[in-house]
């Protein structure tokens, strides 16, 4: 049972009795349910009073609770760092994938741009036929040697 807040409730009519007694063999029933259940077996079982808040408290003071939670909030912290790391690096890759995708539009875009003008180009020299000569072709009136003698 659990109340509005979702806190379990004891069973029973008299809050005051533990449910089952406090002896070796519940104890050897109960301990493979209760992680932590060989840190209680000095105390007695805790009865549902007022205080039952500060005794739970001090139940997991128990040194090897204590370790067990420390060591969890370490492995904890790593995992944090860890997660901000790779969601860094992961927004720097993202980063250099748009300017890869950007530089390749680019280039598509000259790329269609100069095959237009290449096409153009073609266009005016298959139409124009043979009006222009090629540069090869031309020879020039006073062909004589370029380089001067010295």
């Amino acid at each position: 049972r659990m109340d509005e807040n979702y806190i379990l409730l004891p069973h029973g009519v008299n809050f005051q009795e533990a449910i089952f007694p406090d002896t070796q063999e519940n104890r050897r029933m109960f301990a493979s349910l209760f992680q932590f259940s060989n840190c209680s077996q000095a105390q007695h079982v805790l009865s549902f009073s007022s205080d039952w808040e500060i005794q739970e408290d001090n139940r997991l003071m128990c040194s090897s609770v204590q370790k067990a939670l420390f060591e969890e909030e370490d492995r904890v912290k790593k995992l944090q760092q860890k997660v901000a790391t790779l969601e860094k690096r992961n927004k720097q890759l993202r980063d250099r994938v748009k300017k890869v995708k950007r530089s390749l539009r680019q280039a598509r875009k000259n790329t269609r741009h100069m095959e237009q003008m290449n096409r153009k180009l073609s266009e005016k020299l298959s139409s124009a036929g043979g009006q222009i000569p090629y540069i090869n072709s031309l020879k020039q009136e006073n062909s004589h040697a370029t380089y001067l003698k010295v």
